[in-house]
C-alpha cells in the first residue's frame, strides 16, 4: 500500500496528516494472513534416532510473543518442546511416514492471529542383527603323533556384513597364529584327543561357536636299526692279533721327580707289539679307542695312590703316543687302590696261568702277600669297539720279573751282600 500526499499551490501537508498516513500503513500491513512453515532434519532416521522439526512464523505482529504447540505423533514418536524448535524421539516408534504439526498463536492479536504447518518424515527399521556363522573348521592331518603339528583353519562371515574376528581355543596343546589359519602344537600332549574351538564375533558382539577333534598318537617306534655288517677277514686277523696285557710297574714307580721313567724292558716290548697293532686296526676303525686304567698297591695314602695311579697311566699313553698311536685314541683313566685285587683272584690267576711250571705256581703261592701288591701296580688295557679287557696276568717269567715283583729282587741283593762279606773276612 502506498499513500500520496498532492500538494496544490498554497497547500500545507499537517502532522496530523502525517501521523494518520502512518497509522493506516500500519493497520493494514497486519492486516495480512500470518503462515507458518514446517521442516525436519533429517527427514529419514533409523528407530532410536532423534529428529528435529522446526516452524517458521511469518506475518504475525513482531511485537507480540508467540506461542508454539507440536501435536503429538500417533506411533511416530515423542514430541519434546514447546519454542520453534522440538525434537522428536523416535526409540518406540514403528518402522513408517509420519507428520508432525505445528501450531503458531499471537494471543494479543484480535483476529488473523494463528497459524499451522507440518513436516514429513520416516523411520525406518533398525538393520538386522544376524550372528555370524563359521561356514566351516578343518584340521590337516587330523591324527599326528604326539609332538607333531597341526593347521587349522575356519571359515567365518556375517549376513549383515559387519567385521568378524576369530579366536582359537584347545584343550591341549598351544596354539600359535591368528585368524582363520592357524597351528595347533602337540609337544607334551598325552595320546588322546584334544578338542580345539573356533568362536567367530561380530563388531557387535554377536558369536559363532565350532569345534573339531585332533587325535593324538603314540611315537612309532623306531625303524629297527639293521644289524652290522660282520668284520671283515682283514678286521678280525687284526682283532685276533692285538694281544690286550695289562702293564705292570715296580714299586713307586714312575717318581714324580721323572714321571717318564718306570717302564721296564719287558713291559715296553708288550706296549710296542700293542702300537703296531692297533695303529693297523684304526685302519679299519677309526672310531676306536684304547681305554687305559691305571691302579696301585693299597699300602700308600689314599691321595699318594691316586696321583701315582695317573703318572702310571699318563706313562702309558706317552710310551704308545711315542709308537705313532694318536692322543686322540687314547683315554685315561686313574682309581688310585680303589679296584684293589683280593688274594683269591690273585690265587685263581697263578693257578690258571698257562706259563707257569708247577715249580713256579707253587714258588708264587707261597709268597701271596708280596705277589698280590706286585699285580696291583698296573694299568689295565680295554679296546672301545669290542669291549675286549686285557688279561691280567703277571709276567713271571720276563727277565725283569724280580724288579716287578720286588720282595724277591730284596732277597737276591742280600744274599749277594753277604756271600761278599764272607768274602772279605776271607781275605
Amino acid at each position: 500500500m502506498s499513500v500520496r500526499f498532492n500538494l496544490s499551490k498554497g497547500g500545507v501537508v499537517t502532522a496530523t496528516s502525517i501521523i494518520l498516513a502512518v497509522s493506516l500503513i500500519s493497520s493494514n500491513a497486519f492486516a495480512q494472513t500470518p503462515a507458518a512453515n514446517c521442516s525436519v532434519q533429517p527427514n529419514e532416521v533409523i528407530v532410536g534416532e532423534l529428529v528435529t522439526a522446526t516452524v517458521r512464523a511469518s506475518n504475525f505482529n513482531p511485537k507480540h510473543k508467540l506461542s508454539y504447540v507440536w501435536n503429538p505423533i500417533n506411533g511416530g514418536g515423542k514430541v519434546i518442546g514447546k519454542d520453534a524448535t522440538a525434537q522428536i524421539e523416535t526409540t518406540d516408534a514403528a518402522p513408517g511416514s509420519y507428520t508432525v504439526t505445528a501450531h503458531v498463536t499471537d494471543a494479543k492479536a484480535k483476529k488473523n492471529k494463528e497459524a499451522s504447518c507440518t513436516a514429513d518424515f520416516m523411520v525406518k527399521p533398525l538393520p538386522p542383527k544376524n550372528p555370524p556363522t563359521l561356514s566351516s573348521i578343518s584340521a590337516s592331518p587330523k591324527s599326528v603323533p604326539t609332538g607333531g603339528t597341526v593347521n587349522l583353519s575356519a571359515n567365518c562371515a556375517s549376513p549383515d556384513g559387519v567385521p568378524v574376528t576369530i579366536s582359537w581355543t584347545s584343550i591341549g596343546g598351544s596354539v600359535s597364529g591368528t585368524g582363520v589359519s592357524v597351528i595347533l602344537n602337540t609337544t607334551g600332549v598325552s595320546p588322546g584327543v584334544i578338542a580345539v574351538s573356533a568362536t567367530c564375533s561380530d563388531s557387535r558382539g554377536l558369536n559363532a561357536l565350532a569345534s573339531i577333534e585332533v587325535t593324538v598318537e603314540n611315537l612309532p617306534p623306531p625303524p629297527p636299526v639293521p644289524p652290522s655288517p660282520p668284520p671283515s677277514p682283514e678286521i678280525k686277523a687284526v682283532e685276533a692279533r692285538i694281544a690286550l696285557k695289562s702293564i705292570y710297574f715296580a714299586t713307586s714307580m714312575p717318581p714324580v721327580s721323572d714321571p717318564k721313567t718306570g717302564l721296564v724292558e719287558s713291559q715296553q716290548q708288550t706296549l710296542v707289539a700293542l702300537a703296531a697293532d692297533f695303529k693297523k686296526y684304526l685302519e679299519s676303525k677309526p672310531e676306536a679307542h684304547l681305554i687305559l686304567e691305571g691302579h696301585a698297591d693299597p699300602r700308600g695314602r689314599t691321595k699318594y695312590d691316586q696321583k701315582l695311579s695317573e703318572r702310571r697311566v699318563d706313562r702309558v699313553k706317552s710310551f704308545l703316543v711315542e709308537q705313532g698311536v694318536s692322543e686322540a685314541n687314547l683315554d685315561t683313566k686313574a682309581f688310585g687302590a680303589r679296584h684293589a685285587l683280593t688274594d683269591a683272584t690273585v690265587k685263581d690267576a697263578i693257578e690258571n696261568d698257562p706259563e707257569l711250571s708247577a715249580e713256579e705256581r707253587q714258588r708264587a703261592l707261597r709268597n701271596m702277600q708280596t705277589i698280590v701288591l706286585a699285580s696291583d701296580r698296573r694299568v689295565d688295557i680295554r679296546l672301545s669297539t669290542t669291549g675286549e679287557s686285557s688279561v691280567r696276568r703277571f709276567p713271571f717269567n720276563a727277565a725283569d720279573a724280580l724288579t716287578l715283583i720286588g720282595g724277591r729282587e730284596a732277597e737276591v741283593k742280600k744274599k749277594t751282600a753277604k756271600r761278599a762279606g764272607k768274602k772279605r773276612k776271607n781275605k
